[in-house]
């Protein structure tokens, strides 16, 4: 009878395991299934949201300049890394109207966002208003010229400035002229023919803080017509028929700075009159090592292209406003013959973004 119960006991100890075996396999086997479940959901939003970015415009004023080119290949590269976007560039080639067309195609072209670096604010806005009514999330660059922080005008979602809408700018170019012509002299300022916002906004308030320093004398403007170092040499060259007497010529971007180094050097006036660029693209560099224009600020345009890129991922993916209804401002930063060698190329800093 007591082996009886005893193989009893074992019987009902033999249940017992099984039973708890089989508990503990199926709460493991729920676990793992739920935690796949919660990484599956965790990972949907993030993929979605790479999918769902689509194909992003992006117009270029002119891609010739390796400024605007260098924005373009950051933006683009981000874009990528940031959301998952394709970039569909085009190219307006200085001419408004023909951004205007370009606008309308990538409407057409079925963009889910266009990022705009206007030739003409105004003339533009009615087909940016188009785009924004198609859905279209609409990020620009310059689009307003007002030295600030705040949201741009709409149809603009959001915008990221470079230096010249930024009055600091104009005054640390004057303040330069004062450590290089510590008596002051004649300055000549070179524009671009085509009336570009910002660019005007930064050439007034140069003129501006050149008026408050008395030891200045403001020559006048001329304008480069092509946007290239042969338009620069061709407008420098006739000014120095009209102003004999210039010390400084100061340039609204680098290629034109080579073109007037080359009128001055023709002139007989290698070494007595300063010339200074904006931008630091990669000719100025080289130009600026040789000993032949003065220096340029670095206007950063991978940082803007990253900036611009991060505020189209924001809108398309549903972040929340503050994140991209904003203005970012790029900064500058000048180059001399003394500080060159620590520039570091837009090139190596677009690979970095990876």
């Amino acid at each position: 009878m007591r082996a009886q119960r005893q193989q009893a006991l074992l019987g009902a100890l033999a249940v017992s395991a099984l039973v708890l075996s089989a508990c503990s396999s199926g709460s493991s086997e729920s676990a793992s299934s739920a935690a796949a479940t919660a990484a599956a959901e965790s990972a949907a939003p993030a993929a979605s949201a790479a999918a769902e970015a689509g194909l992003v415009g992006f117009s270029y004023p002119i891609e010739a300049n390796t400024y605007l080119k260098a924005i373009g290949q950051a933006a683009e590269a981000e874009l990528k890394k940031k959301c998952g976007a394709d970039f569909y560039p085009v190219d307006a080639q200085l001419d408004g109207n023909k951004q205007i067309s370009d606008v309308e195609a990538m409407i057409t072209k079925g963009v889910k966002a266009m990022i705009i670096y206007p030739l003409d604010s105004n003339g533009l806005k009615p087909a940016l208003d188009k785009a924004s009514e198609a859905g279209i999330k609409v990020i620009t660059m310059n689009y307003s010229v007002d030295d600030s922080v705040a949201a741009p005008p709409s149809p603009s979602l959001g915008q990221v400035q470079d230096a010249f809408p930024q009055r600091a700018l104009a005054k640390q170019r004057v303040e330069w002229l004062k450590t290089v012509l510590p008596e002051g002299g004649n300055v000549l300022y070179v524009g671009l023919g085509f009336p570009v916002a910002a660019l005007e906004a930064h050439a007034g308030m140069f003129e501006e803080e050149l008026a408050s320093a008395p030891e200045f004398t403001f020559l006048g403007r001329v304008d480069n017509k092509t946007d290239d170092s042969e338009g620069g040499r061709q407008a420098v060259d006739e000014a120095l028929v009209r102003f004999p007497n210039v010390d400084a010529i100061v340039n609204y971007n680098d290629p034109t700075a080579l073109g007037a180094y080359q009128a001055v050097k023709a002139a007989g006036l290698n070494g007595k009159v300063k010339v200074i660029g904006l931008q630091m693209q990669p000719e100025a560099v080289e130009s600026i090592t040789a000993g032949e224009i003065d220096g340029s600020w670095d206007f950063n345009p991978v940082s803007s292209g990253v900036s611009l890129a991060d505020l189209t991922c924001a809108a398309l993916t549903g972040a929340p406003a503050e994140e991209y209804s904003k203005t970012i401002q790029t900064p500058a930063e000048f180059y001399d013959a003394a500080t060159v060698s620590n520039f570091k190329s837009w090139d190596s800093r677009i690979a970095e973004i990876g």
